[in-house]
């Protein structure tokens, strides 16, 4: 994220002892904040960015699976505990339920386990799972995928999923934000996987 990349800059630019290089960073990370901090600019960074979406009609109709990578759900000790915690990414999984209502997959795989450092202890596929079956999905269509931590793992350990069940060779769709599926496209195909991209929970504004 810009804003990370951000605080990067000025931190090596005010740390490094090379006069050249702290420089180059400092300016780095004035050129970010002026830059992203634009609104305009910053959408249009971000439309250019991010994948718009399809037509569901222009979909092909042979994906198996619909593969779903973590972050729809609050990662937090929030009180009480009687309830799934949501925010905007939850978009992907909404999606991935409609079009296997449609028909348009026939499994969802939910993958993603703990985005903690050193609490593993929140597997959020497994805390999604009772979100899909109260939506109305099938416990039998419903695969998961609880110990990626990131994108690379969340390839590697779907393509595990996949083989075990013997669907690794089907063609699958990968439910995730727009601003994220390039990078997910990325990692799915280094390992094989056949693949398309739906895109969901847009920053950007389309509008023009």
């Amino acid at each position: 994220m810009p804003y990370t990349q951000m605080c990067i800059w000025f931190i090596l630019g005010m740390t490094l002892k090379n006069k050249k290089w702290k420089r180059n960073f400092l300016l780095l990370g004035i050129f970010y904040l002026f830059f992203f901090s634009n609104r305009f600019i910053a959408n249009e960074a971000m439309v250019m960015w991010e994948i718009p979406p399809a037509p569901i009609e222009n979909l092909d109709t042979g994906y198996q699976v619909g593969i779903v990578l973590g972050g729809g759900m609050i990662d937090s000790e929030r009180e009480p505990k009687d309830r799934i915690y949501l925010n905007r990414a939850i978009d992907r999984v909404n999606h991935a339920i409609f079009l296997y209502k449609k028909g348009m997959i026939n499994k969802i795989l939910l993958s993603g386990g703990s985005g903690r450092l050193l609490d593993n202890d929140l597997k959020e596929a497994r805390g999604l799972f009772d979100y899909l079956i109260f939506s109305g999905v099938n416990e039998a269509d419903i695969l998961i995928e609880d110990s990626s931590r990131n994108t690379r793992e969340n390839a590697l350990y779907s393509k595990n999923v996949l083989e075990k069940n013997g669907l690794a060779g089907k063609k699958h769709l990968v439910f995730t934000s727009a601003f994220h599926l390039r990078r997910a496209m990325l990692c799915f195909r280094k390992v094989n996987l056949n693949v398309d991209g739906f895109s969901t929970d847009f920053r950007g504004d389309f509008k023009r």
